[in-house]
């Protein structure tokens, strides 16, 4: 059959203007909109579209594709159930796609241009410009061309294909992306397992920037480490004032981090001893009673950003025996933290995960209220300590095989880990004398001005440009990724945003113009490499990552009752049916039936990643 899928009803309704009504057939409402079944054409192929002949929403299944039918229940929480002509599945009568239509949909490929989409003219617009020239880019980039050819023929691309076309600028920020990666490569991400290529330049914008060129000469540190500890301490000695606000969520300077290392020589924690000294200058008592470490316990956090904290006394009238309590009365039992700045430096991360694995521990609920809303507190009966108001930020140092022994599965998927900036660091010299940092006065004097800007700062907004190129980035942003890699990063916009906010402030600026957004995007697409090699392709279920290791242990393809075996019978056929459900639903398998005279043999493929 062939599936004609609409999420947009405008663009379809421009499609049957302009190629005819489309006949009753099986139709079934879906979480987002309606799809209409066909029945597949003798001698003719059709292939799976996206934007059918440009209308944004029209999408396509036809060969080696699949729809999901009822009684699923969609992500949106509605269910898909069939409108009219009954279930196909049953054995109701589709109807043929009209002439105008059929060639449409057959449409093929001109083989001699990179530049075709399976026959289709495509018209990327306003929300699809962006991750559509992304696309092109990475095939491009996949076939071998450079970063020059790349960009020469997306800006022909963005003039012909987008509407209305992205800025030169921003077309060229596509191109020189994706010529970070090697030539041949299929796939401008990083694949799971390969250590991040550097980030693009524009993360060091501006003032930051020049504190990590200043530096980076003189240390064994990676200018990654240099950068996002600088960023961090800015954003944490600035205090709660300046802010994004979106819907209903306010959006502080205090973005978390974790600075991953191969092995325990990747120089994290050398890094920070340069950023401390520069802002020890600037501010010395946060330097010296604001920037902490010891996360050990969620109790133990509340303590050092606590209010004041005051008890019940009584009130006594009367003496001897006729003595009595009166009343009770208030009184103060203890002042409290004034200051809630609070910089957490853990050099062993390894430590928190460990403890935040045991039971009862409120640990990691904690600080993931500290990145919320600033507001802590428990329902422990003996800790009477609750703290509001908080500005804590941290900076976390672990190796990849601390990290992937400690994390627990539940601490990546119950919001812990998608509010850390997870990034790759990795020694960049080697310095056997080491080297004399000369003074760096004048950069000090322009933090110090930036902290003065930046504390005299409350609600931020965004430029016109800005504005812009956040609706075209928005839509990837946003969009979820499969597995513990999804999990990781499922806050991107959010600490995005948070960065940005930084290298405005750092430029004097309470309007977070492109070049910031820029920046801050640079920044974060080098996280989500680095969560990608981290994190890895797992799916979280272990069920369906052993299901596809086997498969990639057996060439690729296995047989069910194979898979049973591998597991020698000790997993129910429900648990590797559910498995491999997840599988397909993701794209990483696909079954194909043989005839046997009995049963049909179902082969289970790997598909390429």
């Amino acid at each position: 059959m062939v599936v004609i899928d609409i999420d947009n009803e405008d663009s379809f309704q421009h499609l049957l203007a302009k190629y005819g009504p489309l006949p009753d057939t099986v139709e079934q409402h879906t979480g987002r909109g309606r799809q209409l079944f066909f029945r597949y054409p003798e001698h003719k192929e059709i292939h799976n579209k996206t934007e059918l002949d440009g209308a944004l929403g029209i999408d396509v299944r036809g060969k080696r594709g699949y729809v999901v039918v009822p009684p699923s229940k969609h992500l949106t929480g509605k269910c898909y159930t069939w409108k009219i002509s009954g279930d196909p599945t049953d054995g109701a009568q589709l109807a043929e796609l009209p002439p105008a239509w059929l060639t449409l949909l057959t449409r093929s490929a001109n083989p001699h241009s990179p530049m075709q989409d399976q026959g289709e003219t495509c018209v990327f617009r306003e929300g699809r410009r962006n991750d559509g020239l992304f696309r092109r880019a990475s095939s491009m980039r996949a076939k071998g061309l450079s970063s020059g050819a790349i960009e020469a023929a997306l800006l022909e691309e963005n003039r012909n294909r987008c509407n209305p076309p992205l800025s030169e600028c921003e077309v060229h920020s596509i191109a020189q992306s994706v010529g970070r990666y090697p030539q041949g490569e299929g796939d401008a991400a990083p694949m799971s397992g390969a250590w991040p290529d550097p980030p693009d330049t524009r993360v060091y914008h501006g003032l930051a920037g020049q504190v990590v060129n200043a530096i980076e000469p003189h240390t064994e540190s990676d200018p990654v480490a240099l950068l996002v500890q600088f960023l961090v301490a800015f954003g944490n000695i600035i205090g709660r004032g300046p802010h994004f606000v979106v819907e209903a969520a306010t959006h502080y300077t205090n973005p978390f981090t974790i600075l991953v290392g191969r092995t325990s020589k990747g120089r994290k924690g050398t890094a920070w001893g340069h950023i401390h000294n520069l802002f020890r200058g600037l501010d010395s008592k946060w330097a010296e009673n604001r920037v902490l470490s010891g996360l050990s316990s969620g109790e133990g956090l509340i303590w050092q950003v606590r209010d004041p904290i005051t008890k019940q006394q009584p009130v006594f009238k009367g003496r001897g025996k006729s003595r009595r309590i009166a009343e009770y009365e208030d009184v103060m039992d203890d002042s409290g933290e004034h200051d809630k700045r609070c910089l957490i430096i853990e050099a062993e991360f390894a430590s928190p995960l460990k403890v935040m694995g045991r039971e009862g521990n409120t640990l990691s609920p904690l600080i993931r209220q500290a990145w919320d809303t600033g507001t802590l507190r428990t329902l422990t009966k003996n800790s009477p300590a609750r703290a509001t108001g908080t500005h804590i930020s941290i900076i976390g140092h672990v190796t990849c095989d601390e990290l992937r022994r400690r994390i627990a599965k539940t601490e990546l998927c119950n919001g812990f880990a998608n509010r850390f900036l997870w990034l790759c660091v990795r020694r960049s010299k080697c310095l056997p004398e080491g080297s004399e940092l000369l003074a760096l006065d004048v950069l000090q004097r322009r933090m110090d001005e930036s902290v003065i800007f930046a504390k005299n700062t409350r609600r931020m907004e965004r430029d016109p440009y800005s504005k812009a190129l956040w609706a075209e980035v928005y839509p990837r942003l946003s969009e979820g990724k499969p597995g513990l890699l999804g999990a990781a990063t499922s806050r991107a916009e959010a600490i995005t945003l948070r960065l940005s906010c930084l290298y405005a402030l750092l430029d004097h600026s309470a309007i977070a113009r492109a070049e910031h957004l820029q920046a801050a995007l640079a920044l974060w697409t080098y996280a989500e490499h680095s969560a990608r090699y981290i994190f890895g392709s797992a799916l979280g279920d272990p069920v369906a990552d052993e299901i596809l290791a086997a498969l990639k242990a057996q060439t690729n393809v296995m047989t069910r009752t194979e898979l049973r075996e591998h597991f020698a019978r000790h997993k129910k056929s429900n648990d590797i049916g559910r498995a491999l459900c997840v599988l397909a639903e993701d794209g990483r398998v696909r079954m194909v039936e043989e005839e046997s005279g009995g049963r049909p043999i179902e082969r289970w493929f790997t598909l390429h990643q």
